[in-house]
């Protein structure tokens, strides 16, 4: 509840492209149980539903004219910025889902509406590993100028920033002191995961290639793989079977797969003994909150956001950046001690269930929404 003891209206756009209701429908049942308002996104297909008291608008994009369609789509946005305006909704809290062409288009709909702008920073833009898979540098540095230019932009302008580690703006952009900055985790359905009978299976979930760290998980459970026979590794992603033959990496012990229905890869994920994700750079890894409610150790990057969700020696292991001998090591102590390895499971589906549920997400965002619209308040008064 704002200062002005009306409840907060909140405009939500979240990125595309969708090709499923399910991509989305998820986030609407988690928002309405605590606020009312709208959340809008593009996709391969058109919809307008009503969940709680949250209304899902997705608009039809064809992929072949991207830009053609993002304009079209930024209309329709546009449009429905001005009709609440008529309407005279109060206490409008613009959310974009990233600081670039989606902050963007929550910076207009905020001046149409007289309202508050959320801006969610959601990856790691001031590196250069961010971009690991462009081969030449000179792409790298261009597109982490670009991202630079515009997201200084954007935030300049937002009234809070949702981060999801504390240094994630260095290298990238400055947060206006007006802002309310928190960092809190992405919203990840725990409730989907749980512990399957364990099998010797190491599983990495993601892509792209190098940059999850793909050729270095390959390398290490290969240094290691002639001490424990029984046990296989398992990578599923999306374009990882042509990037895995075409580095001509192959071992009898290594099984990689397409992308997939989350459904299946729950049943990966509850089956594995240990979630690895060594990933070069790394905002936070969703797939390492699921694996702890799915009660599994994670092996992770000791960078950017990863240890703010992994504790070493506690729920998890983390590992120096690229060093495949320490990988290595984690690799042959987790599928050597049993007790340990079940242990750091338990711990780590303690902590998801605790701290890093859907409910607890909630929690964190009606709080800085109450403090943005606090801090707006306060600012006119």
């Amino acid at each position: 509840m704002s200062a002005s003891g009306r409840a907060p209206y909140l405009f939500f756009l979240r990125e595309g492209v969708s090709y499923s209701l399910n991509d989305v429908m998820p986030a609407c049942e988690v928002f309405s149980r605590a606020f009312v308002g709208e959340i809008w996104t593009y996709g391969s297909y058109e919809a307008d539903q009503q969940v709680g008291g949250i209304r899902l608008r997705v608009v039809k994009f064809d992929e072949y004219q991207r830009r053609k369609s993002y304009l079209q789509y930024a209309r329709i946005v546009t449009n429905r910025a001005r009709e609440l305006k008529q309407k005279n909704t109060e206490n409008v809290v613009v959310i974009s889902y990233d600081p670039f062409k989606n902050g963007l288009l929550a910076k207009r709909v905020k001046r149409l509406t007289g309202g508050v702008f959320i801006a969610e920073v959601n990856g790691v833009y001031g590196h250069t590993d961010n971009f690991a898979d462009e081969p030449r540098m000179w792409m790298r540095r261009l597109r982490i100028l670009a991202m630079r230019l515009v997201g200084s932009h954007v935030l300049r302008h937002a009234d809070g920033i949702r981060l999801l580690y504390d240094t994630q703006l260095d290298d990238f952009a400055k947060a206006p002191r007006s802002a309310v900055v928190r960092r809190f985790f992405d919203l990840t359905l725990t409730d989907r995961f749980s512990p399957g009978e364990e099998q010797p299976v190491i599983l990495l979930a993601g892509h792209p290639f190098r940059r999850k760290g793909v050729d270095l998980l390959f390398e290490a459970f290969t240094r290691v793989s002639a001490r424990h026979p029984e046990w296989r590794l398992v990578m599923i992603g999306h374009g990882l079977p042509a990037s895995m033959e075409a580095h001509g990496l192959k071992h009898p012990n290594v099984r990689v797969l397409a992308g997939m229905p989350q459904p299946e890869l729950v049943s990966w994920v509850a089956r594995c003994a240990v979630l690895a994700l060594p990933s070069r750079s790394e905002a936070m890894g969703r797939i390492l909150i699921e694996a702890a409610a799915a009660g599994k150790p994670r092996l992770a990057t000791r960078v950017d956001g990863m240890p703010t969700i992994v504790e070493h020696e506690v729920d998890g292991l983390l590992f120096e950046k690229e060093n495949v001998a320490d990988l290595a090591a984690a690799l042959d102590r987790l599928m050597s001690d049993d007790a340990f390895r079940r242990q750091l499971g338990v711990n780590a589906r303690r902590r998801a269930l605790d701290e890093l549920t859907p409910d607890a997400y909630v929690k964190h965002y009606v709080s800085m929404v109450d403090a943005v619209l606090a801090a707006r308040g306060s600012a006119r008064a």
